[in-house]
């Protein structure tokens, strides 16, 4: 998932609940986690499955239900969304993934990499005990909460039943084995007995192995040693690029192009299907100046002067004087500033205040724990009107694409990591006119 795009059917799952997409989950990024409106800080995750609640992943939802293991996530509840779509709701387990932990810190030491493996391969034989596979043991799959103690997240393959144990197992063996210094490193150090990597290596060349063998060889090799975390700056960090990593990662794209003249307007009003939280077009009506202060090029050829000289018509005038298509563009530059430097008072600026849009991005913001974006700039490629939902001209649809450039995310503890450029993305935003002009409202998938 580019950003935090919340479908139609999960956006009505979710919708006057007790939670709210606030951003993206999973190894991969294309789930979503959602926090509890009543301010108690619970989370969950929810994934949805290309697949029918049929007999057979119905007996595997109530064998799962009926599962209660310290390092698995509860699962919530599965429900049908439509043919060929089925959503799992999970707890979520905050902490960075072994994948993330391993890139922030030295290699784990062999008894550390015991305290992951044991309460995992654990896990891994519940699961089993109960006719279930995991089938997604990967470094991305292994959760460590902020107090070291390990988790198995992502039940997706569960249902599916896309895994063996014996798969499951080795699996488990590769990510911790990853996550250990190599062979040659304990070498340049002097001979090591019983080294952990040995002992798994050997366990796995045996033939099929289970998680009660890895739990006995694990013990029998090494004495287990608490897990270094990062600094809670760094955690929160690790878990905002995990699970909104996409955060910025739609904002994204080196050069800004001109951008298109309007085309007319096309009957139909706004797709509800989907709230963009984290990196889309968004944008302010006519407050800020694209760089250069050219104005831009209509498709006749004649020149449209830039927004901030047209910023006195929107006072003395009212929104037919304002070009909702150009705001929109412009709204969509100036809330990626506003969101890159984590600045979320001047949001106001560029949405309205207590809208849907305004509410995902503050609380965006706030998950970025001391993070800042660094060299982020938005290409807005095509601005069109496509409505007034309100049938006054005090409200605009604007169907904007835009793309995003490679950007540095710097988190709290200076740890650098590089996002690549998006693809284009194309959005509806809903402006609304206010006494400072055009503002955003809403987004939604287009």
């Amino acid at each position: 998932m580019e950003t935090f795009l919340v479908p139609a059917d999960v956006r009505a799952l979710l919708d006057g609940g007790a939670f709210r997409v606030v951003g993206a989950a999973g190894p991969d990024g294309t789930g979503w986690l959602a926090a509890a409106t009543d301010g108690s800080g619970r989370a969950i995750e929810v994934h949805v499955l290309p697949t029918v609640l049929d007999d057979v992943t119905a007996a595997r939802v109530e064998r799962l239900r009926s599962l209660r293991h310290d390092h698995l996530p509860v699962l919530h509840d599965v429900v049908p969304l439509g043919p060929g779509r089925t959503a799992l709701l999970v707890e979520h387990l905050p902490g960075p993934t072994l994948a993330e932990l391993r890139s922030q810190r030295a290699p784990l030491s062999d008894g550390e990499a015991v305290t992951v493996a044991v309460p995992v391969a654990s896990a891994l034989a519940t699961l089993h005990d109960a006719g279930l596979a995991h089938g997604a043991v990967s470094p991305a799959t292994v959760v460590v909460r902020p107090d070291g103690r390990p988790a198995l997240v992502d039940l997706r393959g569960v249902l599916t039943g896309t895994g063996t144990p014996d798969g499951d197992v080795r699996r488990l063996v590769a990510s911790v084995l990853a996550q250990v210094p190599d062979a040659d490193v304990h070498l340049l150090a002097g001979p090591v007995d019983g080294s952990l990597r040995d002992a798994l290596e050997d366990l796995v060349t045996r033939g099929a192995v289970t998680a009660g063998e890895l739990v006995d060889r694990c013990f029998a090799t090494v004495t287990p040693e608490p897990v270094r975390v990062p600094d809670a700056g760094a955690r929160a960090a690790l878990d905002l690029a995990r699970t909104g990593a996409t955060a910025a990662a739609e904002l994204r794209r080196p050069r800004r192009a001109p951008r298109r003249a309007p085309r007319p307007l096309v009957a139909g009003g706004i797709a509800t299907g989907v709230l963009v939280m984290a990196a889309v077009a968004l944008g302010v009506a006519g407050l800020l100046p694209l760089p250069g202060g050219a104005g831009d090029r209509a498709a006749d050829g004649s020149s449209v002067s830039p927004p901030h000289a047209r910023r006195s018509a929107a006072f003395t005038g009212g929104p037919a004087e304002v070009d909702p298509a150009a705001a929109a563009a412009d709204l969509t530059h100036a809330r990626a500033r506003h969101v890159a430097a984590g600045d979320a008072a001047r949001l106001a600026e560029v949405e309205v205040v207590d809208g849907p849009a305004h509410r995902a991005d503050v609380a965006l913001v706030a998950s970025l724990a001391g993070a800042r974006v660094d060299g982020l700039d938005v290409e807005v490629q095509e601005a069109t009107v496509v409505g007034h939902p309100d049938g006054a001209g005090a409200e605009a649809a604007v169907r904007v694409t835009s793309a995003m450039s490679a950007y540095t995310r710097v988190d709290a503890a200076g740890a650098v990591t590089d996002v690549p450029a998006s693809a284009p993305r194309t959005v509806v935003l809903t402006l609304r006119w206010t006494a400072d002009g055009w503002r955003v409202w809403d987004v939604a998938d287009a």
